[in-house]
């Protein structure tokens, strides 16, 4: 099966190499099936560094901020492209059932294309089990964009600076009809905290105003499938419901 890796990378050079990229050669992913879409701001730098060591990756320069990228993304491969975005911070991918790293990231790609139709996957957040379903899953869900997997869709669309990956989940699955998640593996990461990323262009402020719209935008957008809530802090998020017939 031929799928594309694809990362989205801003200013996070070392932290590219150290993690994403080793986890990708640790499971033996070859470098040309590897694509980075890089800020423009940092393209010259990744040129130099991670093209001068690595000559098969990928080295695209993409757009500013992360909902363009991500459609610069979807606009660069052709329709029904099997595409795997990660960031380019993560350490590793836990097989929960076990508590170990997954053995093979390769067929386990495979696999879950295979499983999930024409649509999109993913897989937990966190590696911690009580936040995580530990079986897989069809149905409406939030997956993550730190690491999924999809038939890209000329068709959808992201129109949301933040909390795009939910706006993604839930076109994807009105135009599917399910979404399929693999609870039993979860992503080891540092959410928020490494330097660096495309994050790193909003304070805690404005990051705090983004997501309270994006969030008012899903609820009003998609009141059949979504709910909201509010945080002590102020911070609005959304959660799914239940028993959905579309």
């Amino acid at each position: 099966m031929s799928y594309k890796i694809v990362i989205p990378s801003y200013n996070r050079v070392s932290h590219l190499q150290a993690r994403t990229l080793n986890l990708l050669f640790k499971h033996n992913i070859p470098q040309s099936r590897i694509y980075l879409f890089v800020h423009p701001d940092s393209y010259d730098e990744y040129k130099n560094i991670i093209g001068s060591k690595y000559q098969d990756i990928n080295i695209i320069e993409s757009k500013y901020g992360i909902r363009p990228s991500r459609n610069y993304i979807n606009e660069y491969f052709n329709n029904g492209d099997k595409i795997v975005e990660i960031d380019d911070d993560v350490e590793d991918l836990i097989n929960l059932n076990l508590d170990k790293p997954l053995q093979n990231l390769h067929e386990f790609i495979e696999e879950s294309f295979s499983m999930c139709g024409n649509g999109l996957w993913g897989v937990s957040a966190l590696t911690n089990k009580f936040f995580s379903s530990m079986k897989d899953k069809f149905g409406l869900q939030s997956i993550v964009a730190t690491f999924c997997g999809y038939v890209l869709d000329k068709s959808i669309k992201l129109t949301l600076d933040v909390m795009e990956d939910h706006e993604r989940a839930i076109k994807y699955y009105l135009k599917n009809k399910t979404i399929f998640k693999r609870g039993w593996v979860g992503i080891k990461t540092k959410y928020w905290t490494n330097k660096g990323g495309i994050q790193s262009s909003y304070d805690y402020e404005k990051r705090k105003m983004l997501q309270n719209y994006c969030s008012d935008e899903l609820a009003t957008s998609y009141p059949h499938l979504v709910y909201q809530r509010t945080r002590k802090n102020g911070l609005k998020d959304i959660r799914y419901k239940k028993n959905i017939n579309i």
